[in-house]
């Protein structure tokens, strides 16, 4: 008699644990929150590709993306999660170069607690650790001060500026990439 193994979720299928976090695959009953915290005008402003206002809908329809996205690896969207409660999102990006993008965002009522550093700093590990990759890249809009300090603690680098284009903002914007080597990732 054969025995058949249960096929291996995609990498960043499960969850990722910290402290105080639990980092999540979404689910479609997520939606509306993450219209309501994302969609708020002050962290939409932040992200290039949120809109202004988030249109309803909108939230159930990315998320229904993601198994997709991780299955093929070019995506590990994160729900952050704090106490039971969705609190943002931490994710990582495969672009156009082959090197991943680390973003995420936190819902205002959840700023100031250090979620986004904790939250980042469980995705970099997944993604230098689970997925072998030697450097990821970032970055902030250049008036995002908070942004920038996690990713100061976090040992990222300052590459390069450019213009990036917000849809919240609607025209271009000064951001500052960065980069982070493995080696250089401050646990």
């Amino acid at each position: 008699m054969a025995v058949e193994f249960a096929p291996r979720p995609a990498p960043g299928a499960g969850n990722l644990v910290t402290k105080r976090l639990v980092l999540r695959p979404f689910r479609l009953s997520d939606g509306p929150t993450v219209e309501k915290l994302a969609g708020a005008f002050d962290v939409a402003k932040m992200l290039d590709v949120v809109p202004y206002p988030y249109p309803e809908g909108e939230g159930a329809r990315w998320i229904a993306t993601h198994d997709a996205a991780r299955a093929n690896n070019e995506a590990w969207p994160f729900a952050i999660e704090r106490e039971g409660q969705l609190t943002g999102c931490v994710g990582l990006n495969r672009e156009t170069d082959g090197l991943l993008h680390l973003g995420y965002w936190i819902g205002m009522p959840y700023w100031g607690a250090g979620i986004a550093t904790e939250a980042a700093r469980a995705a970099l590990a997944f993604a230098f650790d689970e997925l072998g990759e030697k450097e990821v890249k970032s970055g902030h809009y250049a008036d995002n001060h908070a942004s920038g300090r996690v990713m100061t603690k976090l040992g990222f680098r300052y590459a390069k500026e450019s213009m990036r284009f917000s849809k919240a903002r609607g025209h271009a914007v000064r951001f500052l990439d960065t980069r982070l080597k493995r080696e250089h990732f401050r646990r």
